[in-house]
Formats: C-alpha cells, sequence, structure tokens
C-alpha cells in the first residue's frame, strides 16, 4: 500500500512538473494582450539634443537609426516577450527618430502590427505627420516630442486632423 501510494505521489509531482513547466506557459500566454502604450515605467522616452534644423534634413533618422540585435532582445525580455513571432512586432521608437528621438532602451519598446486599431501602422503615420509638421513650422519640436510619449494615441487624435497645405510638402 505503501509503494503504491508513493507511486502515486510520483506521477502527481511529475504531472504538475509538466503542467507548470510546458502547459502553463503556453496556455497563459493566450491570455497576453500586445500593449498599445508603452509601459512608462519601461518606456518613457528620451531623446537626442537635436533642434528641428538638425532633425529637418533629409535622411537624419536613418544616419542615427542604431538599434542593434541584442538590445532589441532586451527590449522583448523586459517586456515579458520570450519568443517574438516574426513581423509580430517591431522595436519602436516611443519618440520617433525624426522627432528626435534616441536609440536608448528607454525609448524603445515592442510595438504590435496587429492590434487594432491602434498599431506600428497608425503610429507610423502619426510620426510622419509631426515630422512634416515640425519641419514646416507648424508644431514646435519639444511640443511634438512630448504628444508623443506622453500618449501617441491621444496625440494621433489631436494631430492627424491637421491638414498639409500641398504647397507647403517639400
Amino acid at each position: 500500500m505503501k509503494g503504491r501510494c508513493m507511486k502515486r505521489r510520483g506521477f502527481a509531482v511529475f504531472y504538475l512538473t509538466l503542467y507548470l513547466g510546458l502547459l502553463l506557459p503556453i496556455f497563459s500566454s493566450f491570455g497576453f494582450e500586445d500593449p498599445v502604450l508603452p509601459d512608462p515605467q519601461l518606456t518613457p522616452g528620451d531623446t537626442f539634443d537635436v533642434t528641428k534644423e538638425d532633425i529637418c534634413v533629409p535622411g537624419y533618422a536613418k544616419r542615427v537609426r542604431d538599434v542593434p540585435p541584442a538590445l532589441k532582445r532586451k527590449v522583448y525580455l523586459r517586456y515579458g516577450i520570450l519568443n517574438p513571432e516574426p513581423h509580430h512586432y517591431e522595436i519602436d521608437h516611443l519618440i520617433p527618430l525624426g522627432l528626435g528621438g534616441s536609440n536608448s532602451i528607454k525609448n524603445l519598446w515592442p510595438q504590435s502590427y496587429w492590434t487594432s486599431p491602434w498599431n506600428a501602422y497608425l503610429k507610423d503615420k502619426l510620426e510622419y505627420k509631426l515630422h512634416k509638421l515640425v519641419c514646416l513650422g507648424i508644431v514646435d519640436l519639444k511640443e511634438a516630442q512630448q504628444a508623443i510619449a506622453t500618449n501617441w494615441i491621444e496625440a494621433y487624435k489631436k494631430y492627424m486632423g491637421i491638414k498639409l497645405n500641398k504647397d507647403s510638402i517639400h
């Protein structure tokens, strides 16, 4: 009788270990929701010391972009994403490079392409629009940085309604 009880206990420990080690992480990931806004404790935003004149030079963002794969992995881990699916996320600059955002981990977060309606595609449109508005002198650089760092969705609602004059686009 004692041997049978020990055997049952062994099976129970085995199945509990299997559940906690293998199955729980799989099932719990189904409850994970992609963030539409970054965690302000992890990603408060960070900028380079630049001016409007610096960022409005064609090719500026491409010249300063420098986020190595190891830093991207670190960003994913900080947000609890162990195995990001290909083409599901971009490691996004909260304050975009085109508005003077830095490559610091304080300015990076995993933004999903799949969340609806707020996703990386919409934020990219906002970034482009704010860059144009800053370079045209319609919006102050610091104001644009603050707006997008505080809540990019609210910034989208505010600034995407501003129409650009065709003559002012260069």
